[in-house]
Protein backbone atom coordinates (compact mmCIF):
# COMPACT_ATOMS: atom_id res chain seq x y z
CA UNK A 1 0.00 0.00 0.00
CA UNK A 2 1.45 3.22 -0.76
CA UNK A 3 1.64 6.26 1.69
CA UNK A 4 -0.93 8.66 0.78
CA UNK A 5 -3.28 5.31 0.73
CA UNK A 6 -1.85 4.32 4.08
CA UNK A 7 -2.36 7.23 5.64
CA UNK A 8 -5.61 7.82 4.41
CA UNK A 9 -6.77 4.99 6.03
CA UNK A 10 -5.07 5.94 9.07
CA UNK A 11 -7.10 8.85 9.24
CA UNK A 12 -10.79 6.95 8.33
CA UNK A 13 -10.31 4.38 11.10
CA UNK A 14 -9.22 7.32 13.47
CA UNK A 15 -12.37 9.41 12.47
CA UNK A 16 -14.01 5.86 13.23
CA UNK A 17 -12.76 5.38 16.30
CA UNK A 18 -13.46 8.74 17.69
CA UNK A 19 -16.94 8.69 16.22
CA UNK A 20 -17.55 5.05 18.19
CA UNK A 21 -15.18 5.88 21.27
CA UNK A 22 -13.31 3.18 20.60
CA UNK A 23 -9.42 2.57 22.10
CA UNK A 24 -7.37 2.00 18.96
CA UNK A 25 -3.94 3.29 20.42
CA UNK A 26 -2.05 2.43 23.83
CA UNK A 27 0.88 4.09 25.42
CA UNK A 28 2.18 1.69 27.67
CA UNK A 29 4.50 2.88 30.56
CA UNK A 30 6.68 -0.02 31.22
CA UNK A 31 8.08 1.51 33.96
CA UNK A 32 9.48 5.01 35.32
CA UNK A 33 13.05 3.62 35.65
CA UNK A 34 16.10 4.43 33.34
CA UNK A 35 19.00 3.61 32.76
CA UNK A 36 20.52 7.31 32.23
CA UNK A 37 19.29 10.20 34.24
CA UNK A 38 18.29 12.84 31.68
CA UNK A 39 17.73 16.05 33.56
CA UNK A 40 14.77 17.24 32.27
CA UNK A 41 12.80 14.24 32.00
CA UNK A 42 9.45 14.42 33.60
CA UNK A 43 8.83 10.67 34.02
CA UNK A 44 12.26 9.25 36.05
CA UNK A 45 11.89 8.07 39.23
CA UNK A 46 14.98 6.87 41.38
CA UNK A 47 12.95 5.44 44.44
CA UNK A 48 14.42 1.99 45.09
CA UNK A 49 10.78 1.01 45.89
CA UNK A 50 9.47 1.44 42.67
CA UNK A 51 10.99 -1.76 40.88
CA UNK A 52 8.89 -3.63 43.50
CA UNK A 53 5.41 -1.97 42.50
CA UNK A 54 6.43 -2.02 38.52
CA UNK A 55 3.53 -4.04 36.87
CA UNK A 56 5.15 -7.71 35.83
CA UNK A 57 5.30 -8.92 32.10
CA UNK A 58 2.32 -11.31 33.07
CA UNK A 59 0.36 -8.02 34.24
CA UNK A 60 0.98 -6.14 31.45
CA UNK A 61 0.07 -8.33 28.84
CA UNK A 62 -3.42 -9.32 31.12
CA UNK A 63 -4.12 -5.51 31.14
CA UNK A 64 -2.87 -5.21 27.25
CA UNK A 65 -5.30 -8.48 26.54
CA UNK A 66 -8.07 -6.38 27.61
CA UNK A 67 -7.18 -3.32 25.50
CA UNK A 68 -6.82 -5.27 22.69
CA UNK A 69 -10.48 -7.06 22.88
CA UNK A 70 -11.50 -3.98 22.93
CA UNK A 71 -10.14 -2.77 19.99
CA UNK A 72 -6.24 -1.55 20.12
CA UNK A 73 -4.20 -2.40 17.52
CA UNK A 74 -1.81 -0.02 18.02
CA UNK A 75 0.20 0.21 21.01
CA UNK A 76 3.85 2.29 22.01
CA UNK A 77 5.88 0.92 24.85
CA UNK A 78 8.14 3.62 26.66
CA UNK A 79 9.05 4.28 30.02
CA UNK A 80 11.15 5.79 31.03
CA UNK A 81 13.63 3.29 29.31
CA UNK A 82 10.97 0.46 27.79
CA UNK A 83 13.88 -1.80 27.31
CA UNK A 84 14.68 -2.14 30.68
CA UNK A 85 11.83 -4.27 32.03
CA UNK A 86 13.12 -7.49 33.15
CA UNK A 87 9.97 -8.91 30.74
CA UNK A 88 10.35 -6.52 27.77
CA UNK A 89 10.81 -9.46 25.24
CA UNK A 90 8.27 -11.27 26.52
CA UNK A 91 5.50 -8.25 26.51
CA UNK A 92 6.93 -6.97 23.14
CA UNK A 93 6.16 -10.70 21.04
CA UNK A 94 3.30 -10.94 22.75
CA UNK A 95 1.71 -7.64 21.25
CA UNK A 96 2.88 -8.72 17.76
CA UNK A 97 1.69 -12.11 17.51
CA UNK A 98 -1.56 -10.84 18.57
CA UNK A 99 -1.10 -8.74 15.28
CA UNK A 100 -0.41 -5.41 16.91
CA UNK A 101 1.16 -2.79 15.41
CA UNK A 102 3.77 -1.70 17.83
CA UNK A 103 6.29 1.41 18.39
CA UNK A 104 9.53 1.23 20.53
CA UNK A 105 10.51 4.32 22.58
CA UNK A 106 14.28 3.62 23.96
CA UNK A 107 17.41 6.02 24.25
CA UNK A 108 19.28 3.46 22.24
CA UNK A 109 21.79 2.12 24.50
CA UNK A 110 19.70 -1.32 24.73
CA UNK A 111 19.27 -1.46 21.18
CA UNK A 112 21.92 -3.32 20.84
CA UNK A 113 22.70 -6.95 18.65
CA UNK A 114 20.45 -9.04 20.28
CA UNK A 115 17.37 -6.32 20.35
CA UNK A 116 17.89 -5.91 16.81
CA UNK A 117 17.87 -9.16 15.70
CA UNK A 118 14.33 -9.49 17.77
CA UNK A 119 13.47 -6.34 15.70
CA UNK A 120 14.51 -7.74 12.39
CA UNK A 121 12.94 -11.00 12.93
CA UNK A 122 9.73 -9.45 14.87
CA UNK A 123 9.27 -5.87 12.88
CA UNK A 124 8.22 -2.90 15.14
CA UNK A 125 6.72 -0.09 13.56
CA UNK A 126 8.88 2.12 14.15
CA UNK A 127 11.67 2.38 16.57
CA UNK A 128 12.06 6.20 18.19
CA UNK A 129 15.50 6.72 19.66
CA UNK A 130 16.38 9.71 21.62
CA UNK A 131 19.54 11.67 20.64
CA UNK A 132 20.81 13.34 23.24
CA UNK A 133 24.19 14.93 22.14
CA UNK A 134 26.45 15.23 19.86
CA UNK A 135 29.29 14.10 21.51
CA UNK A 136 30.18 12.47 25.04
CA UNK A 137 30.55 16.24 27.14
CA UNK A 138 26.72 16.85 25.50
CA UNK A 139 25.77 13.63 26.42
CA UNK A 140 27.28 13.71 30.33
CA UNK A 141 25.27 17.27 30.27
CA UNK A 142 22.28 16.23 29.48
CA UNK A 143 21.47 12.98 30.65
CA UNK A 144 24.31 12.45 33.34
CA UNK A 145 26.61 9.66 31.45
CA UNK A 146 28.15 9.30 28.16
CA UNK A 147 26.77 7.01 26.03
CA UNK A 148 27.39 8.82 22.95
CA UNK A 149 29.40 6.51 21.37
CA UNK A 150 27.49 3.24 22.21
CA UNK A 151 23.68 4.95 21.46
CA UNK A 152 25.39 6.22 18.09
CA UNK A 153 26.92 2.93 17.07
CA UNK A 154 23.49 1.43 17.92
CA UNK A 155 21.17 3.54 15.90
CA UNK A 156 23.39 2.89 12.20
CA UNK A 157 23.30 -0.72 13.13
CA UNK A 158 19.58 -0.59 13.51
CA UNK A 159 19.54 1.86 10.14
CA UNK A 160 21.63 -0.78 8.08
CA UNK A 161 19.84 -3.74 9.46
CA UNK A 162 16.60 -1.99 7.66
CA UNK A 163 14.75 -1.16 10.94
CA UNK A 164 12.57 2.37 10.57
CA UNK A 165 14.81 4.16 13.11
CA UNK A 166 13.55 8.10 13.91
CA UNK A 167 15.45 10.14 15.47
CA UNK A 168 13.61 12.38 18.61
CA UNK A 169 15.34 15.19 19.87
CA UNK A 170 14.65 17.16 23.06
CA UNK A 171 16.19 20.74 23.40
CA UNK A 172 16.07 22.01 26.88
CA UNK A 173 18.66 24.15 28.69
CA UNK A 174 21.37 21.50 29.44
CA UNK A 175 21.39 20.64 25.53
CA UNK A 176 21.77 24.88 24.46
CA UNK A 177 24.89 24.60 24.26
CA UNK A 178 25.10 22.16 21.11
CA UNK A 179 21.60 22.30 20.48
CA UNK A 180 22.50 23.48 16.59
CA UNK A 181 25.19 20.51 16.35
CA UNK A 182 22.95 17.74 17.95
CA UNK A 183 20.48 18.98 14.82
CA UNK A 184 23.10 18.70 12.16
CA UNK A 185 24.81 15.20 13.55
CA UNK A 186 21.07 13.98 13.78
CA UNK A 187 21.04 14.73 10.03
CA UNK A 188 24.00 12.80 9.11
CA UNK A 189 22.73 9.77 11.02
CA UNK A 190 20.18 8.42 7.79
CA UNK A 191 17.36 7.96 9.97
CA UNK A 192 14.30 7.89 7.63
CA UNK A 193 12.68 10.64 10.27
CA UNK A 194 13.86 13.54 12.75
CA UNK A 195 11.64 15.00 15.23
CA UNK A 196 12.77 17.51 17.14
CA UNK A 197 10.56 18.15 20.63
CA UNK A 198 8.84 21.57 20.48
CA UNK A 199 7.42 21.63 23.95
CA UNK A 200 8.53 19.96 26.83
CA UNK A 201 6.57 19.00 29.99
CA UNK A 202 6.44 19.86 33.40
CA UNK A 203 7.98 17.33 35.32
CA UNK A 204 6.46 15.25 38.08
CA UNK A 205 6.24 17.07 41.28
CA UNK A 206 8.00 12.81 42.44
CA UNK A 207 10.50 14.03 39.77
CA UNK A 208 12.59 16.81 41.46
CA UNK A 209 13.18 18.83 38.46
CA UNK A 210 11.85 21.75 37.93
CA UNK A 211 10.95 23.96 34.32
CA UNK A 212 12.59 26.76 35.41
CA UNK A 213 15.98 24.55 35.61
CA UNK A 214 15.37 22.79 32.43
CA UNK A 215 13.39 25.41 30.40
CA UNK A 216 13.69 27.54 27.69
CA UNK A 217 13.11 30.81 26.65
CA UNK A 218 10.93 32.58 24.19
CA UNK A 219 13.26 33.68 22.01
CA UNK A 220 15.37 30.25 21.81
CA UNK A 221 12.22 28.10 21.49
CA UNK A 222 11.61 30.24 18.33
CA UNK A 223 15.27 30.43 16.74
CA UNK A 224 15.15 26.06 17.46
CA UNK A 225 11.73 25.57 16.35
CA UNK A 226 12.28 27.80 13.01
CA UNK A 227 15.53 25.48 12.39
CA UNK A 228 13.90 22.40 12.94
CA UNK A 229 11.34 23.37 10.02
CA UNK A 230 13.89 24.23 7.83
CA UNK A 231 15.87 21.35 8.89
CA UNK A 232 13.48 18.61 8.60
CA UNK A 233 10.98 19.41 6.72
CA UNK A 234 7.28 17.09 7.31
CA UNK A 235 7.93 13.68 6.08
CA UNK A 236 4.66 11.74 4.39
CA UNK A 237 4.86 8.58 6.87
CA UNK A 238 5.04 8.79 10.50
CA UNK A 239 4.61 12.35 11.21
CA UNK A 240 1.08 12.66 9.13
CA UNK A 241 0.11 9.12 11.00
CA UNK A 242 0.58 10.42 14.78
CA UNK A 243 -1.03 13.99 13.78
CA UNK A 244 -3.98 12.06 12.40
CA UNK A 245 -3.74 9.27 15.81
CA UNK A 246 -3.56 12.00 18.06
CA UNK A 247 -5.50 15.48 16.33
CA UNK A 248 -7.72 13.56 13.82
CA UNK A 249 -8.10 16.10 11.07
CA UNK A 250 -7.27 19.45 11.57
CA UNK A 251 -9.22 22.37 9.72
CA UNK A 252 -7.14 25.51 8.98
CA UNK A 253 -10.00 28.09 9.55
CA UNK A 254 -12.02 26.48 12.37
CA UNK A 255 -12.00 26.82 15.94
CA UNK A 256 -9.28 23.70 18.06
CA UNK A 257 -11.76 24.90 20.81
CA UNK A 258 -14.87 22.12 21.24
CA UNK A 259 -18.11 23.77 23.39
CA UNK A 260 -17.34 20.84 25.90
CA UNK A 261 -14.59 18.52 26.05
CA UNK A 262 -11.15 18.91 24.67
CA UNK A 263 -10.02 18.80 21.17
CA UNK A 264 -7.13 16.02 20.73
CA UNK A 265 -7.78 12.21 20.49
CA UNK A 266 -5.90 11.50 23.80
CA UNK A 267 -8.95 10.21 25.68
CA UNK A 268 -10.70 9.90 22.33
CA UNK A 269 -8.81 7.36 20.74
CA UNK A 270 -5.90 6.98 22.78
CA UNK A 271 -5.26 5.80 26.63
CA UNK A 272 -2.02 5.79 28.10
CA UNK A 273 -0.93 3.04 31.30
CA UNK A 274 1.54 4.17 33.98
CA UNK A 275 3.74 2.31 35.26
CA UNK A 276 1.92 1.63 38.46
CA UNK A 277 -1.63 0.38 36.99
CA UNK A 278 -3.52 3.91 36.48
CA UNK A 279 -5.07 5.04 32.36
CA UNK A 280 -4.99 8.53 31.31
CA UNK A 281 -5.83 10.36 28.39
CA UNK A 282 -1.76 10.41 27.59
CA UNK A 283 1.28 9.89 29.83
CA UNK A 284 1.88 13.70 31.00
CA UNK A 285 -1.64 13.70 31.30
CA UNK A 286 -2.16 16.04 34.94
CA UNK A 287 -3.28 12.63 37.47
CA UNK A 288 -5.28 15.53 39.28
CA UNK A 289 -7.55 15.99 36.13
CA UNK A 290 -8.25 13.05 34.45
CA UNK A 291 -7.34 9.12 36.32
CA UNK A 292 -8.84 5.64 36.38
CA UNK A 293 -7.03 2.74 38.26
CA UNK A 294 -7.10 -0.03 35.73
CA UNK A 295 -5.88 -2.78 37.96
CA UNK A 296 -9.24 -2.02 40.40
CA UNK A 297 -11.79 -1.54 38.11
CA UNK A 298 -10.45 -3.10 34.91
CA UNK A 299 -9.70 -1.94 31.30
CA UNK A 300 -13.41 -1.50 30.52
CA UNK A 301 -14.88 0.60 33.35
CA UNK A 302 -11.26 2.68 33.24
CA UNK A 303 -11.53 3.37 29.36
CA UNK A 304 -14.88 4.48 30.19
CA UNK A 305 -14.58 6.79 32.62
CA UNK A 306 -11.36 8.60 30.78
CA UNK A 307 -13.41 8.71 28.26
CA UNK A 308 -16.55 10.75 29.62
CA UNK A 309 -13.72 12.88 31.46
CA UNK A 310 -11.96 14.11 28.05
CA UNK A 311 -15.69 14.32 26.36
CA UNK A 312 -16.88 16.68 29.96
CA UNK A 313 -13.80 18.91 30.33
CA UNK A 314 -13.92 22.46 31.08
CA UNK A 315 -11.85 24.05 28.67
CA UNK A 316 -10.48 27.37 29.72
CA UNK A 317 -13.37 30.51 28.61
CA UNK A 318 -10.31 32.71 27.66
CA UNK A 319 -9.40 29.93 24.91
CA UNK A 320 -13.14 30.73 23.48
CA UNK A 321 -12.34 34.04 22.21
CA UNK A 322 -8.57 34.00 21.84
CA UNK A 323 -7.39 35.52 18.60
CA UNK A 324 -5.41 32.21 18.19
CA UNK A 325 -7.97 29.18 18.47
CA UNK A 326 -8.20 28.18 15.12
CA UNK A 327 -4.77 27.42 15.28
CA UNK A 328 -4.26 26.31 18.90
CA UNK A 329 -6.37 23.76 21.02
CA UNK A 330 -6.55 23.50 24.82
CA UNK A 331 -3.69 20.67 25.95
CA UNK A 332 -4.10 20.05 30.38
CA UNK A 333 -0.47 18.33 29.68
CA UNK A 334 1.02 21.75 28.65
CA UNK A 335 -0.77 23.77 32.01
CA UNK A 336 -0.09 20.92 34.31
CA UNK A 337 0.23 22.94 37.52
CA UNK A 338 -3.58 24.71 36.53
CA UNK A 339 -5.29 22.09 34.80
CA UNK A 340 -7.05 21.40 37.63
CA UNK A 341 -8.65 24.73 37.86
CA UNK A 342 -9.12 24.98 34.05
CA UNK A 343 -6.79 28.36 33.67
CA UNK A 344 -3.92 28.21 31.15
CA UNK A 345 -0.47 28.83 32.48
CA UNK A 346 0.54 32.18 30.36
CA UNK A 347 4.23 31.51 29.56
CA UNK A 348 2.81 28.34 27.36
CA UNK A 349 0.48 30.30 25.89
CA UNK A 350 2.53 32.51 24.42
CA UNK A 351 4.80 29.95 22.86
CA UNK A 352 2.26 28.16 21.69
CA UNK A 353 0.69 31.26 19.80
CA UNK A 354 4.04 31.84 18.74
CA UNK A 355 4.62 28.32 17.17
CA UNK A 356 1.48 28.70 15.65
CA UNK A 357 2.31 31.56 13.70
CA UNK A 358 5.75 30.31 12.53
CA UNK A 359 4.17 27.29 11.30
CA UNK A 360 1.74 29.08 9.67
CA UNK A 361 4.60 31.08 8.25
CA UNK A 362 5.98 28.00 6.87
CA UNK A 363 2.80 27.03 5.17
CA UNK A 364 2.41 30.14 3.54
CA UNK A 365 5.65 29.88 2.17
CA UNK A 366 5.02 26.05 0.73
CA UNK A 367 1.63 27.52 -1.13
CA UNK A 368 3.65 29.62 -2.61
CA UNK A 369 6.61 27.86 -3.68
CA UNK A 370 6.57 26.36 -7.29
Amino acid sequence: MNTIRYNKLIREMTKNARENDTPISGIFELTPLCNLDCKMCYVHLTDPTVRERMLSGDEWIGLMGQAIEHGMINALLTGGEAMTHPDFRKIYLYLIEQGVSVRVKTNGILLNGDAIELFVEYPPYVVDVSLYGCDGESYRAVTGHDAFQAVTANIRAAIVAGLHVRLMVTPSAYMLPWVDRVMDYAKTLGAEDVNVNAMLIEADPDTDRRMEDFGLSLEENARIYRKQRDMFPRTPRSQTEEEAEFMGEIPEDEPHILPSGLYCNAGRTTFAMNWDGTMGPCLDFPRDVICADVKRIGFESAWREVNQDVKNYVVPEECHTCSHNTKCHYCPTQHKSLAAQHRCVAASCDWRKLQADIAAEYRAKARQAP
